[in-house]
């Protein structure tokens, strides 16, 4: 008997702290603003197909920790890809101090008639904050 009360209890914080979090963040840095927010847009997406796979499941009240796990997988995701988008270059130098990444890799269209392939990847390998 106190199993689905918990369940209860506990489906009630999440979808609190979900509402809450949708708050706007006022965050100091403009990429770690992104990232978060990539982090929530992934957690809400992942909490989202999780519960599509409880709904098309024969039994779905054994699977209601699909939810759980849906957001957990996009709270991850979301926040690599928000990482991801927000390292650009391979070295900064800020302040007089350097700072290692893994830069990101971008695709581009080139329009060459030489060229057998159209896309090309550039990668950022410095950038300089004056």
């Amino acid at each position: 008997m106190k199993a689905p009360k918990t369940r209860k209890i506990v489906s009630m914080i999440v979808i609190s702290a979900t509402i809450l979090s949708a708050i706007p963040a006022a965050a100091v840095d403009q990429a770690l603003q992104e990232t978060l927010q990539d982090a929530l847009y992934g957690v809400m997406i992942g909490t989202l197909v999780g519960g599509a796979t409880v709904a098309l499941s024969k039994k779905p009240a054994k699977h209601l920790v699909n939810f759980g796990v849906g957001a957990g997988c996009g709270a991850i995701g979301g926040t690599i890809f928000g990482l991801a988008k927000a390292v650009k270059t391979l070295a900064e130098i800020e302040d007089g101090t350097i700072k290692f990444a893994m830069p990101t890799i971008v695709p581009e269209v080139v329009d060459s008639p030489t060229a057998s392939n159209n896309v090309a990847l550039s990668v950022g390998l410095l950038r300089i904050t004056y």
